[in-house]
């Protein structure tokens, strides 16, 4: 009679010891892949966005404005009925002086220039970004403003400062650069860098050079979740619940297209809404204003961040390569 020799079971122990060895020492290979494709598409992503910027630059003369703010005026009273309101005939128009509205920032303005033309003629520029004649495109999420290594993005509930939503929008993981230790909050006209309210910023106003000078970086829904469209009015942003952050900040809505070089370092544990974040693990993607995408490391020196983030600061930048 013929005997089948089988697997006793200390030697079937023995070799799921082995695979389960095997699999423990191919997941931190495997996820390191995944993790170098991600952020090379994320700098890919960064680098039509430079492309889109200086095609626009081109066919404008200046880049686009990190939002368009326009003051709108109530008018004049002077038409009312004279037995209505006699003394109201004198009274000029009334500014209203919305922080935000219509609120375009420049992630649409570079829609053309991303092979996005459709989405763009989909949008009422007339009309403000919470419009509901915007909802469609506003609700779209767009891979070009996608990072891979972004946990959350997708469209997501705009709330106001009493946490009662305002629209829903899809998630932008990019922000322009403002510039460093300015009020972006409380002056989002005045910024250093090459992107605040209503900016129209030529390249020699970029005195400290192209080639020196942040444009976009990185700020991933999962740490604070922005709209790509631009600002919107009523809205806040926010820091992500459990966000990799000490603490949960909100901020006016004038944070929602742009980002500043604080007093914090990269990933700073105590970073805010308004600061530049990345996903990536020890660096963080930026293009800068010559078209030119690279890889900072988040310990690099916070003043030569500072000096990255001005355009025409007259600074010696330190090594960040």
């Amino acid at each position: 009679m013929t005997r089948r020799r089988a697997f006793t079971l200390i030697e079937l122990l023995v070799v799921i010891a082995i695979i389960a060895i095997l699999i423990g020492l191919l997941l931190p290979a495997v996820q390191k892949v995944r993790e170098a494709a991600a952020r090379l598409t994320c700098q890919n992503n960064l680098k039509q966005i430079g492309l889109a910027a200086h095609n626009y630059y081109d066919s404008n003369d200046h880049l686009p404005p990190a939002y368009v703010f326009v003051e709108t005026l109530l008018p004049s009273l002077t038409g009312k009925p004279r037995q209505f309101a006699p003394a109201w005939d004198h009274i000029p128009p009334i500014k209203i002086l919305s922080p935000v509205d219509p609120g375009w920032g420049w992630a649409v303005y570079l829609l053309p220039y991303l092979e996005q033309q459709n989405v763009y003629n989909n949008i009422d520029i007339a009309k403000n970004t919470d419009s509901p004649t915007n909802v469609a495109m506003r609700e779209t999420q767009l891979p070009s403003y996608t990072c891979p290594s972004d946990r959350l993005p997708g469209v997501f509930p705009v709330l106001d400062i009493n946490n009662v939503p305002v629209v829903n929008a899809g998630t932008n993981s990019y922000t322009g650069n403002y510039g460093a230790l300015m009020q972006l909050n409380l002056d989002p006209e005045k910024g250093n860098g090459v992107f605040f309210r209503n900016s129209k910023v030529k390249f020699n106003e970029i005195s400290d050079g192209l080639t020196q000078t942040l444009l976009v970086g990185e700020r991933p829904a999962h740490f604070a979740q922005v709209p790509w469209v631009g600002a919107i009015t009523s809205g806040t942003v926010r820091t992500t619940p459990n966000a990799p952050v000490y603490t949960s900040v909100i901020l006016p809505p004038m944070t929602m297209p742009m980002a500043r070089v604080g007093l914090k370092p990269l990933n700073d544990p105590w970073s805010e809404p308004y600061d530049f974040f990345t996903p990536h693990h020890a660096v963080a993607n930026f293009v800068f204003s010559d078209g030119s995408v690279h890889a900072i490391r988040t310990s690099v020196d916070l003043t030569t961040l500072q000096q990255l983030a001005t355009r025409a600061g007259g600074e010696v930048v330190g090594s960040w390569k």
